[in-house]
Protein backbone atom coordinates (compact mmCIF):
# COMPACT_ATOMS: atom_id res chain seq x y z
CA UNK A 1 0.00 0.00 0.00
CA UNK A 2 1.27 3.37 -0.79
CA UNK A 3 0.98 6.44 1.66
CA UNK A 4 -0.85 9.70 0.09
CA UNK A 5 1.65 12.09 -0.73
CA UNK A 6 0.64 14.72 1.25
CA UNK A 7 0.98 12.67 4.55
CA UNK A 8 4.72 11.94 3.03
CA UNK A 9 5.54 15.37 2.50
CA UNK A 10 5.01 16.26 5.83
CA UNK A 11 4.04 19.88 6.50
CA UNK A 12 7.60 21.45 5.22
CA UNK A 13 6.77 22.37 1.92
CA UNK A 14 3.87 24.80 1.74
CA UNK A 15 2.46 25.65 -1.76
CA UNK A 16 3.46 29.33 -1.63
CA UNK A 17 0.68 31.42 -3.89
CA UNK A 18 1.31 32.23 -7.07
CA UNK A 19 1.71 35.87 -8.33
CA UNK A 20 2.79 37.08 -12.17
CA UNK A 21 5.71 39.42 -12.53
CA UNK A 22 6.06 41.63 -15.13
CA UNK A 23 9.23 43.48 -16.14
CA UNK A 24 8.15 47.34 -17.01
CA UNK A 25 10.33 48.80 -19.79
CA UNK A 26 10.45 52.17 -21.22
CA UNK A 27 8.87 53.55 -24.59
CA UNK A 28 11.82 55.98 -25.41
CA UNK A 29 14.66 54.72 -24.09
CA UNK A 30 14.28 51.27 -23.57
CA UNK A 31 15.70 50.66 -20.26
CA UNK A 32 13.90 48.22 -17.52
CA UNK A 33 12.14 50.39 -15.19
CA UNK A 34 11.18 47.62 -12.73
CA UNK A 35 8.27 45.14 -12.45
CA UNK A 36 5.04 44.79 -11.42
CA UNK A 37 3.92 42.50 -8.85
CA UNK A 38 -0.02 40.99 -9.38
CA UNK A 39 -1.96 38.15 -8.30
CA UNK A 40 -4.33 38.07 -11.59
CA UNK A 41 -3.70 37.49 -15.03
CA UNK A 42 -4.41 39.51 -17.42
CA UNK A 43 -2.36 42.07 -15.72
CA UNK A 44 -4.87 44.70 -13.59
CA UNK A 45 -3.75 48.36 -13.28
CA UNK A 46 -2.79 47.94 -8.97
CA UNK A 47 0.20 45.66 -8.04
CA UNK A 48 3.13 46.01 -6.31
CA UNK A 49 6.07 47.96 -7.33
CA UNK A 50 9.97 47.07 -7.47
CA UNK A 51 11.88 49.85 -9.18
CA UNK A 52 15.31 48.41 -11.44
CA UNK A 53 18.51 48.71 -9.38
CA UNK A 54 16.91 49.14 -5.90
CA UNK A 55 16.09 52.76 -6.94
CA UNK A 56 13.56 52.37 -3.86
CA UNK A 57 11.42 49.93 -1.58
CA UNK A 58 8.63 48.03 -3.29
CA UNK A 59 5.36 49.79 -2.93
CA UNK A 60 1.53 49.00 -3.82
CA UNK A 61 0.45 51.45 -6.47
CA UNK A 62 -2.60 51.85 -7.69
CA UNK A 63 -2.30 52.37 -11.50
CA UNK A 64 1.68 51.01 -12.46
CA UNK A 65 0.19 52.63 -15.72
CA UNK A 66 1.44 56.51 -14.46
CA UNK A 67 4.79 55.35 -13.53
CA UNK A 68 7.17 56.93 -15.71
CA UNK A 69 10.90 56.22 -15.95
CA UNK A 70 13.65 57.48 -13.93
CA UNK A 71 16.00 57.83 -16.64
CA UNK A 72 13.93 60.09 -19.38
CA UNK A 73 9.84 60.35 -18.06
CA UNK A 74 8.96 58.30 -20.91
CA UNK A 75 6.07 55.95 -20.51
CA UNK A 76 6.27 52.19 -19.91
CA UNK A 77 5.31 49.46 -21.07
CA UNK A 78 5.33 45.45 -20.17
CA UNK A 79 7.78 43.50 -21.80
CA UNK A 80 7.50 39.90 -20.24
CA UNK A 81 4.68 38.63 -17.84
CA UNK A 82 5.74 35.24 -15.84
CA UNK A 83 4.26 33.14 -13.20
CA UNK A 84 6.20 32.65 -10.05
CA UNK A 85 5.36 30.82 -7.19
CA UNK A 86 6.03 33.30 -3.86
CA UNK A 87 6.54 31.51 -0.44
CA UNK A 88 6.82 34.41 1.41
CA UNK A 89 4.58 35.68 4.24
CA UNK A 90 4.86 39.52 3.46
CA UNK A 91 1.26 40.46 3.90
CA UNK A 92 1.62 44.16 4.52
CA UNK A 93 2.05 45.11 0.72
CA UNK A 94 -0.02 42.14 -0.47
CA UNK A 95 -3.77 43.06 0.93
CA UNK A 96 -6.53 42.14 -1.30
CA UNK A 97 -7.84 45.78 -3.24
CA UNK A 98 -10.85 46.67 -1.71
CA UNK A 99 -14.40 45.16 -2.98
CA UNK A 100 -16.29 47.05 -5.30
CA UNK A 101 -20.13 47.60 -4.18
CA UNK A 102 -22.13 47.71 -1.27
CA UNK A 103 -21.23 45.54 1.68
CA UNK A 104 -23.70 42.79 2.49
CA UNK A 105 -26.20 43.41 5.19
CA UNK A 106 -24.32 41.14 7.79
CA UNK A 107 -20.94 43.14 7.67
CA UNK A 108 -22.83 46.36 8.10
CA UNK A 109 -25.00 45.29 11.00
CA UNK A 110 -21.61 44.03 12.71
CA UNK A 111 -19.65 46.93 11.77
CA UNK A 112 -22.67 49.20 13.52
CA UNK A 113 -22.13 46.74 16.46
CA UNK A 114 -18.48 47.49 16.72
CA UNK A 115 -18.95 51.02 16.67
CA UNK A 116 -21.33 50.87 19.20
CA UNK A 117 -19.56 49.19 21.52
CA UNK A 118 -16.60 51.28 21.35
CA UNK A 119 -18.38 54.42 22.17
CA UNK A 120 -20.03 52.65 25.00
CA UNK A 121 -16.66 52.35 26.45
CA UNK A 122 -15.50 56.37 26.28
Amino acid sequence: MREPESSSRGHESTPGRTVYLAELQCFLCGSLAGTIESDRKPLPPYGIWRPADGHGPAQRVADWRSIRCQRCGGALYTETLEAVIRHDDNEELRKEAPRRGRPPKWLVEERRRQREAAESRI
